[in-house]
């Protein structure tokens, strides 16, 4: 399985990303032991039900605006920053006052939707929760230049749906990582 054969927009983090909503709804074979398309074969089962309902997933910056004509690595584009997104909903917790709003700041998403004719994508903002780094790990976003470190142990991280969404346009990222299934309540 490639780069979201399923569909074929010209854009490999719109097509892979429209194939894990497909499969998410609903909820072949490479040499990848974690892969978009391993964990999209552990969400659906195989021949083995599951009771996994989200791929997280993290998306990777282009730094520079993908229409221009600096856009590309041959033009000087740099792409590797892991995109961080926030989001608000009301918050309805014991003694909030009316009115007031939860900020949800993350860099792990569920894909919800994508639409395949402009490659603009519905993500849910996913809440991490009881993660522990190995130590040489102090954060998931590594540094330029301090990637040297390549084996780190993250135990956890369970993964909670928060049922805040922002839509972006896929054409502003260069790469997807993600993560195994895992099944992720809603909070």
């Amino acid at each position: 399985m490639g780069c979201g054969e399923h569909f074929h927009t010209g854009h490999c983090v719109c097509d892979i990303l429209a194939e894990i909503a497909e499969y998410q709804q609903d909820t072949a074979s490479d040499d990848c032991v974690s892969s978009c398309s391993e964990s999209i074969r552990e969400l659906v089962g195989g021949t083995t039900p599951s009771n996994f309902n989200t791929v997280p997933l993290q998306l990777i910056c282009s730094s520079v605006n993908p229409t221009s004509e600096n856009a590309g690595p041959e033009r000087g584009g740099l792409c590797g920053n892991v995109f961080v997104a926030q989001g608000f909903r009301r918050n309805t917790s014991a003694g909030a006052a009316p009115g007031d709003l939860q900020a949800i700041t993350t860099t792990f998403f569920r894909v919800s939707s994508v639409d395949t004719e402009n490659c603009c994508a519905v993500l849910e903002l996913l809440c991490a929760e009881d993660i522990t780094f190995g130590p040489a790990a102090n954060d998931l976003i590594v540094p330029p230049g301090q990637g040297d470190d390549c084996l780190r142990t993250i135990t956890g991280p369970t993964f909670s749906r928060t049922r805040v969404c922002i839509t972006v346009d896929l054409n502003c990222f260069c790469g997807v990582s993600c993560l195994p299934a895992v099944f992720a309540p809603s909070i």
